[in-house]
């Protein structure tokens, strides 16, 4: 005998009675064993109701199971362990599925990065570094930035490399809104992070940096090599803040046929060099280049 049939003759009902008979008969035992002589048998009872009731509650589940997994016909059985088996390990198969997520993402960014890096080792070194900042604009119908790098080192057949930066820097003529203020402090950000040899400037990006520091005095050079080149109109002086008296610090060079035969939107062109670049006498030279060209106008 079963130890569920037991547990119906222990109550006195029958194996087919109904739940709200079953409850009805423990509530009058519940009732009876409030006095001690019925506590023994009661607590038999009491493990012969818990004992049909929680047969009749996974009889439910099942019932319940069974009609969810009928869709899948012949299928159903395998549906329903699949699913038993995420509601068991749902937590695990999460963390697993992110772990392969995570070393895939990190994986391919390790190549990637070994393949960038071979491909920067294969190429000549930089002839010159150059940073466009201020209210410039590289033609996008030929080639962007790359086109814009790629013109001007056509220029000078005798470099292998130019590294090219462009770094939006608003006029400022108009008023500063809520995205000039943060192209503004961007600009900051980069002139504190980068270190090109040359800076490309408009005449608002000269007058905010001008007297910072950031540019080489060319003093020297605009009383050498470039003398010959220079005059009242693309000569820029200036004073910096710990200077005493006025200093070459850039050249103008907007009126270069060079100038013009660049992809590129601007109003002026005005170099001026990073102190401390790595590539000085080129910087020159690139400067000489393009006056040049101006002085044939």
């Amino acid at each position: 005998m079963s130890d569920l049939k037991k547990a119906y003759e222990l109550l006195g009902l029958p194996e087919n009675a109904s739940r709200e008979e079953v409850e009805r008969v423990f509530d009058i035992e519940l009732k009876k064993s409030r006095s001690k002589s019925a506590e023994q048998d009661f607590e038999m009872k009491l493990k012969a109701y818990k004992l049909i009731t929680g047969a009749d509650d996974r009889q439910k589940i099942e019932e319940k199971s069974r009609e969810r997994y009928q869709k899948w016909g012949r299928f159903a059985g395998t549906a329903e362990k699949v699913e038993e088996f995420f509601r068991i390990y749902r937590t695990h198969v999460i963390v697993g599925i992110i772990a392969v997520i995570v070393l895939t993402v990190a994986t391919v960014t390790f190549v990637n990065h070994r393949q960038e890096q071979k491909r920067l080792a294969a190429l000549p070194p930089i002839d010159l570094s150059i940073m466009y900042l201020g209210n410039f604009m590289s033609d996008m119908d030929n080639g962007g930035d790359e086109g814009l790098e790629q013109a001007m080192l056509e220029q000078f057949p005798e470099w292998k490399r130019l590294k090219l930066t462009m770094t939006y820097l608003p006029p400022s003529d108009q008023a500063m809104g809520g995205a000039d203020l943060a192209y503004q402090q961007k600009a900051m950000a980069i002139l504190a992070t980068e270190k090109p040899d040359i800076y490309i400037l408009d005449q608002a990006s000269y007058d905010w940096i001008g007297g910072s520091g950031v540019l080489e005095k060319l003093d020297e050079e605009a009383n050498g090599i470039l003398k010959p080149l220079l005059n009242e109109n693309n000569k820029i002086i200036g004073r910096g803040e710990e200077d005493t008296e006025d200093h070459v610090y850039a050249i103008d060079i907007t009126q270069s046929k060079l100038a013009d035969q660049l992809p590129l939107g601007k109003l002026q062109m005005i170099v001026g060099l990073r102190g401390g670049s790595e590539n000085h006498d080129k910087a020159i030279h690139f400067i000489e280049r393009y006056l040049q060209e101006s002085s044939t106008k």
